[in-house]
C-alpha cells in the first residue's frame, strides 16, 4: 500500500498576462497531477500535492483512472519552471526563481543591474538568499510572544517527563493518559519545540483563545508540521471533478483528510472520518467537534475556553510550578514506578530487588561496607604499590555501599511523597480488582452453564421431560 503525505507550496505569477488561472489549471490537467489549489491574491497561487517515498514522487492519475506515483517532485518543479513563463515556484523546499528576459541593455544600465543582483546591504529591495530568509524567519519565530491562553497538547512523551516540562516552562499542567499517548492541558501556551527533550515523534496542539484562534498544529518526526485554522481547505483542481477516483483521493490524502489521518496516526481511539468532519465545520463549533472526534473528555474544552481551571480536571495528574529538586523527585518517582522511558518490567524487577526488601539490602550493603573498611585499614598498615591499590579498592567498596543505601532511601522517599504515583498505583489496583471480579463472575457463569448441561443434573431436561 502506498503511503502518501501532503506537501504544500506557492506559485507566484510575475506577469498576469503570461501566467493566469487558465495556465495554472491547464498545466496540472496536462500532467494529470492530483492537487488542491487556487489563486489567493494578485497571481499568488497556493498548491497542495501528495508525494510518496524518498524521491517524493507526486500522485498522478493514469489513463485507467488509478492513482499511481508519478515523477519526482523536483522533476515536476523543473517541468513547471520550463513550461510556465515568468513564475516563481516554492514547493516543499524546491525553489525555482522566475526567469525574466529583459532583452539587451545599455552598458551602464547592465552594470547597475549586475551590481544589484550581486547584493549590497546598503540597497533596499535586494533579494535575500534562502539561508538569510530562513535565519530571519527563525529569529522572528523565536521572538514571537505566545498568547496567554490554555493549550492542549497530545504527545508521545512519557509521564515522567512532564514534571520537568512544567518546571522549565513555569506552567501548571494536567496530564491524562489517552491510549498510547498523553493529553496535556497547560494553563497557558508554551513552545514545545524549545521545551520538550527528547523531541516527540507525534505532537499535536490545539488553542481556542488568543490571536488567530482557533488553531490546530500537528507535527510528525519533529519536522513535518501542518496547521489548521478552520478557514476551509483548498478546492480540488477543475480537471479532477470528472474523475471519482481523483475526488476520493483528494478527500482522503489532501486537505482536511490528510490532516485527520495524521491526528489519529499515533492514538488508539479516534476516527479519521469524524476528525475530518470536525475540521470542515465552522470555527465556532469546530474545536468542540474535534475534541469529541479524538475521544477526549469534554471538560478539556471547558479549560481551553476558560470556563474551568487546569487543576479542576477530574482524574488528571496535575503538575504545579515547582523547584528543580521537587521536579526531579517527581520525575524519578514516576520513572521508577514504570511511567517513564524504560520498560515497566525493568523497574518492576528493580523494585522487587532493591525496594521491597530494604532489610536485606541494608544487610548486604553493611557487609560490603565492613569488607571494604577492613581492606582499607589493612592496606593503610602495609607499604608499597599493592597497599595503595588495596586502600583504593576498600574505599571504593565503602563508598559504593553507602551510596547504594542513600540512593535507595532517596528513591523510597520520592515514591512515598509523590501524589501522582500514589494515585496511579491506587487506580491500577482498582482496575486489577475490577478485572478480577469480572473474571470470577465469568468463571461462575461458565460453571453454572456447564452444570446445567450435565446429564442427570437437577436442572437438565431430556426431550421426553420437555414433551410431558
Amino acid at each position: 500500500m502506498t503511503m502518501w503525505r501532503p506537501v504544500s507550496g506557492d506559485i507566484y505569477g510575475l506577469d498576469p498576462i503570461l501566467f493566469n488561472e487558465e495556465a495554472f489549471q491547464e498545466f496540472f490537467a496536462k500532467e494529470r497531477v492530483l492537487a488542491r489549489g487556487k489563486n489567493i491574491e494578485n497571481g499568488h497561487y497556493e498548491i497542495e500535492l501528495a508525494v510518496t517515498g524518498r524521491r517524493r514522487r507526486v500522485a498522478v492519475l493514469d489513463d485507467e483512472g488509478y492513482v499511481i506515483p508519478g515523477m519526482p517532485l523536483s522533476e515536476l518543479v523543473d517541468t513547471m519552471d520550463a513550461t510556465l513563463r515568468k513564475v516563481q515556484i516554492v514547493i516543499d523546499g524546491e525553489v525555482r526563481y522566475g526567469d525574466i528576459d529583459l532583452g539587451s541593455l545599455p552598458a551602464d544600465l547592465a552594470e547597475d543591474v549586475a551590481f544589484f543582483q550581486e547584493g549590497d546591504d546598503g540597497l533596499t529591495g535586494v533579494a535575500q538568499t534562502p539561508e538569510e530568509a530562513t535565519s530571519e524567519t527563525a529569529d522572528a519565530e523565536e521572538d514571537e510572544e505566545l498568547p496567554d491562553a490554555p493549550l492542549l497538547m497530545l504527545t508521545d512523551i512519557v509521564l515522567a517527563e512532564i514534571p520537568a516540562l512544567a518546571a522549565v516552562s513555569k506552567v501548571t499542567m494536567a496530564a491524562i493518559p489517552h491510549g498510547t499517548i498523553n493529553a496535556i492541558v497547560g494553563e497557558k501556551a508554551v513552545d514545545p519545540k524549545r521545551l520538550i527533550l527528547p523531541k516527540p515523534v507525534f505532537h499535536l496542539t490545539l488553542r481556542t483563545q488568543g490571536e488567530g484562534a482557533p488553531v490546530l498544529t500537528v507535527t510528525l518526526d519533529n519536522q513535518r508540521t501542518q496547521s489548521w485554522t478552520w478557514d476551509g481547505q483548498l478546492p480540488i483542481l477543475d480537471w479532477m471533478n470528472e474523475y471519482d477516483g481523483a475526488r476520493e483521493f483528494a478527500d482522503e490524502h489532501l486537505g482536511a483528510g490528510a490532516l485527520a489521518r495524521r491526528c489519529v496516526l499515533e492514538i488508539e481511539n479516534g476516527s479519521a472520518m469524524e476528525v475530518r468532519d470536525a475540521l470542515l465545520s465552522n470555527k465556532k463549533l469546530g474545536p468542540a467537534f474535534f475534541v469529541q472526534a479524538m475521544g477526549l473528555r469534554p471538560e478539556i474544552l471547558d479549560v481551553l475556553d476558560g470556563r474551568m481551571k487546569v487543576n479542576e480536571l477530574q482524574d488528571a495528574e496535575v503538575f504545579e510550578q515547582a523547584t528543580f529538586a521537587k521536579a526531579l523527585r517527581e520525575a524519578l518517582a514516576l520513572e521508577i514506578s514504570g511511567h517513564g522511558v524504560a520498560k515497566p518490567k525493568l523497574w518492576a524487577t528493580y523494585r522487587k530487588v532493591f525496594l521491597d526488601n530494604p532489610g536485606l539490602l541494608n544487610a548486604a550493603a553493611s557487609i560490603q561496607a565492613a569488607l571494604g573498611g577492613s581492606i582499607f585499614v589493612g592496606a593503610l598498615q602495609a607499604k608499597g604499590r599493592k597497599a595503595r591499590w588495596g586502600a583504593g579498592a576498600g574505599a571504593l567498596l565503602m563508598v559504593n555501599a553507602v551510596s547504594r543505601i542513600l540512593t535507595t532511601q532517596f528513591i523510597q522517599e520520592s515514591l512515598e511523597q509523590s501524589e501522582a504515583v500514589q494515585k496511579l498505583a491506587a487506580a491500577a489496583a482498582e482496575e486489577a480488582r475490577t478485572e478480577e471480579r469480572a473474571r470470577i463472575q465469568q468463571e461462575a457463569a461458565r460453571a453454572s452453564a456447564e452444570t446445567a448441561q450435565t446429564p442427570g443434573s437437577a436442572t437438565a431436561q431430556t426431550p421426553e421431560d420437555s414433551d410431558e
